[in-house]
């Protein structure tokens, strides 16, 4: 199968391609602390912060 969805040589073969998956992860409080004060994202008071309500809907 090529690129096109159809059947035939590709320009890239399968087993010479990786698969990447890009994940976000929902809104946490630091993301709403960082839009404010950027130095909040170092914090370890924020290292695994709790989901926000919208975060929660994200989720």
């Amino acid at each position: 199968m090529n690129m096109d969805g159809g059947l035939g040589p590709s320009l890239f073969p399968l087993h010479r391609c990786k698969t990447i998956h890009l994940v976000r992860h929902a809104q946490g409080k630091h993301n709403v602390e960082g839009e404010t004060n950027y130095k909040a994202y170092l914090s370890s008071e924020y290292f695994d912060a709790p989901l926000t309500q919208l975060g929660w809907q994200q989720y």
